[in-house]
């Protein structure tokens, strides 16, 4: 019988505002997926945009241009691998820029663009997209989403970002419970971790290795 071809498997990771291009874990991801077995013909793709001030994360026309950055470059991968599988992995500020890369992706009067899976790190997307992020999914336009949090992380305990049961932090401020799978009908994971602050996810390979494992799952 004839062995079918696996798909090539692309990982595009993308860091938060206060990374630099020098040393950043994208990199160390990209060489981590490397030595992975599992992903020796795939394609890892660390995406640096460079250290952004925070008053400047939050400039309309900065963050839209940045998008549209992201946009660029996943439309440049899925055109030069037509039949890849697209997975992200995102940070902070790149889950964001990533988020809404792929849902502008369909109101720009091109095609959409198609994720597998899209991991969020300690994600910043407000707690008000909630339902458009439900619709992205049902739109097809993303398979399945995974979300990083930690109760711990001040970034959210005392910034007024996400708080959402649908990316895997708190209902609220005073509700430290993980609500693991807040659609039922849709593949939406929480991953809810006690005490990390919002860059511990980077100290040494656990994450890696068990982003690595979701992709491949």
């Amino acid at each position: 019988s004839l062995i079918k071809e696996q798909t090539l498997r692309i990982i595009f990771a993308i860091h938060g505002i206060r990374s630099a291009k020098k040393d950043n874990w994208v990199y160390k991801f990209a060489d981590f997926v490397g030595k992975d077995r599992r992903f020796k013909d795939d394609l890892a793709v660390p995406y640096p945009y460079g250290f952004l001030l925070a008053v400047n994360s939050v400039n309309p026309k900065t963050k839209f241009d940045h998008v549209k950055m992201v946009m660029r470059e996943l439309r440049l991968l899925t055109k030069q691998y037509p039949d890849a599988e697209l997975n992200i992995v995102a940070h902070s500020y790149g889950t964001e820029l990533s988020y809404q890369a792929i849902k502008r992706s369909g109101e720009d009067g091109k095609p959409p663009i198609k994720v597998n899976k899209l991991i969020l790190v300690a994600s910043i997307v407000s707690a008000h997209r909630e339902i458009p992020y439900a619709d992205t999914l049902r739109a097809g336009k993303l398979n399945e989403l995974h979300c990083y949090c930690s109760y711990e992380d001040e970034v959210f305990r005392y910034n007024p970002f996400g708080h959402s049961g649908c990316w895997g932090f708190l209902k609220d401020v005073h509700d430290p419970k993980c609500y693991e799978k807040p659609f039922k009908d849709l593949k939406i994971y929480n991953h809810q971790q006690k005490d990390l602050e919002h860059g511990d996810y980077f100290k040494g390979t656990r994450f890696f290795k068990e982003w690595l494992d979701i992709i491949a799952g």
